[in-house]
């Protein structure tokens, strides 16, 4: 205590005091959530430009690294995305033994002068977007190397309540082994997600169900079996050798933003109240409800795996005692340095200037990763081996795959272009831009990694067009509408269409299932656009 109120008198706590106001610590925070909340726009691509140009503290590292990982991912540059939640893993677990002097900073000043480094259900959510980008990647491999490392953070979740409990992260860990074929270990996973959900009391989704079941049959757990065709109420059979299956994982919505808010609380030691400035999530929020798309004419929706607000909620529940005891502990360090600064202040000046430093630093750690999505979903389609379309949504319809290649009609020097860029790209009016993004259906399926090749093919056929305009490289349909006629000039990266009223625009290459095989498309609704790996 003595060292702590002597860092407090000194010239050094008042340079604390002023360095944690200039870099603007709750602001930053705040504006970071306005950020986060646009993405229900689906303009993830605007979000990451202006978030990669940010200057952030070196104590945020780990959450800027998170947030620019996310933005990579789902915008489709999943090999950058991996680079940046690697570092972003490495932040957080080189952070687990904190220095001295920062410890002092947060305990003296605030929160937020400690480094973040993550709570245990964004750490599982982290394992699972590294699971997904490899995959999108076809690096199977590296995928399982995320499996594994997620099972031994689960070893370090708290052994009570529903923090960290992921139950998408182990479904997922499922489906790698068993794109590896390795039965048994896809059986634990899905075991273990199983349980997860019980945990949660959230009822099973029949994904699950089937994958437990046909895990189970696989390997002869006759008696495990059996228990699970009891409780769910069927049986399935396995895969033929003719069929593939289609894997969709939705990330959809943007999970709730912590706030702070004032606790006024007596404390004996002191002999009155004191203001405590505490973090917490607002009561309501949106629930989750299915996603809907159309294969082959019919209707279906995902099924729900995780509520990540519900998640967000439980790991502040997991930390409030620690957050409690640490606010308290530190108001009551200040009040103590300022009855000691009272006595020897003659003019009173030195006790105005630390009621005032008191005040202003006392904030509440309000950073997370917020940028997460507001629930993760899945379902998973058996189809005939063949090739398929993925229509590109309009205002009135969704996701669709179809066996059918839709004709589209394009009406700007179509002949000059290469027929796998036809449609790659509408060029519309931001009046149309904005109605459409206000429909979760409304994204585009380009494949990964392929906007260079794409781009470099155009290019060869277009490099006589001195004239053209810059416009985004993605296949991108977010903002087709109706009655609008783009500009017929068109470029490497673009081709203007007319007449495009409620038209399903094709990918750029059909989607081929080949037997026995499984296709997983992963679809963020902060970005619009779904991807699929290249070698299914």
């Amino acid at each position: 205590m003595k060292a702590v109120l002597t860092f407090l008198r000194s010239r050094r706590y008042l340079a604390v005091i002023g360095f944690s106001l200039l870099q603007g610590c709750s602001l930053q925070q705040h504006q970071l959530n306005d950020l986060a909340q646009t993405l229900d726009n689906g303009n993830a691509s605007q979000v990451l430009t202006e978030v990669a140009q940010r200057e952030f503290p070196e104590r945020d590292l780990a959450q800027y690294k998170l947030t620019l990982g996310l933005l990579r991912a789902v915008n489709g540059d999943f090999a950058g995305g991996i680079n940046e939640l690697q570092a972003a893993k490495t932040e957080i677990n080189q952070l687990q033994a904190l220095s001295i002097s920062e410890n002092i900073g947060a305990v003296t000043v605030n929160e937020t002068l400690r480094s973040y480094t993550s709570t245990a259900s964004e750490r599982m959510l982290l394992q699972q977007l590294l699971i997904l980008s490899y995959l999108m990647e076809d690096e199977l491999d590296g995928a399982r190397v995320e499996v594994l490392q997620m099972q031994e953070l689960a070893k370090s979740l708290p052994d009570s309540g529903l923090s960290g409990l992921v139950s998408s992260s182990y479904y997922l860990g499922g489906l790698v082994y068993e794109l590896g074929d390795e039965t048994d270990n896809a059986m634990i996973s899905y075991r273990q997600a199983y349980q997860v959900m019980q945990t949660s009391k959230m009822s099973i989704p029949r994904v699950l169900q089937d994958s437990l079941l046909l895990a189970s049959q696989q390997l002869g757990l006759r008696s495990e079996h059996d228990k699970y065709v009891q409780e769910f109420g069927h049986d399935v059979k396995a895969l033929a050798s003719n069929k593939s299956q289609l894997v969709l994982v939705y990330w959809g919505g943007v999970v709730s933003a912590k706030q702070q808010r004032y606790l006024s609380v007596y404390e004996p030691s002191l002999g009155y109240n004191i203001s405590l400035a505490l973090p917490y999530y607002a009561k309501d929020y949106v629930k989750p409800t299915p996603w809907h798309f159309t294969v082959l004419g019919k209707t279906a929706e995902t099924e729900i795996f995780d509520d990540v607000n519900l998640l967000a909620r439980a790991d502040l529940d997991a930390e409030s005692a620690a957050i409690y005891a640490a606010a308290l502990a530190r108001v009551i360090i200040k009040q103590t340095a300022l009855h000691e600064v009272q006595k020897k202040d003659e003019d009173g000046l030195a006790t105005l200037l630390m009621n005032i430093t008191t005040m202003i630093s006392e904030m509440a750690d309000v950073r997370s990763w917020n940028m997460l999505p507001a629930s993760i979903q899945v379902q998973r389609i058996t189809l005939d081996a063949g090739t398929y379309y993925l229509q590109q949504p309009s205002l009135t319809q969704g996701l669709s795959v179809t066996d059918i290649a839709p004709v589209i009609p394009v009406l700007a020097a179509s002949a000059l272009v290469d027929p796998t860029l036809v449609n790659a790209t509408a060029s519309i009016s931001d009046e149309v831009a904005e109605s459409a993004t206000e429909s979760d259906n409304a994204f585009s399926l380009p494949q990964s990694n392929s906007e260079l090749a794409d781009a470099s093919l155009a290019d060869e056929q277009l490099a006589g067009d001195d004239n053209s305009d810059t416009a985004e490289a993605s296949i991108n349909t977010d903002t087709i509408g109706s009655g609008t006629t783009s500009s017929e000039t068109f470029n490497s990266e673009i081709v203007a269409m007319t007449n495009i009223t409620d038209i399903p625009v094709v990918s750029a290459k059909p989607l081929l299932l080949k037997p026995g095989k499984t296709v997983l498309l992963f679809y963020s609704s902060a970005a619009k656009k779904a991807y699929y790996t290249l070698s299914p």
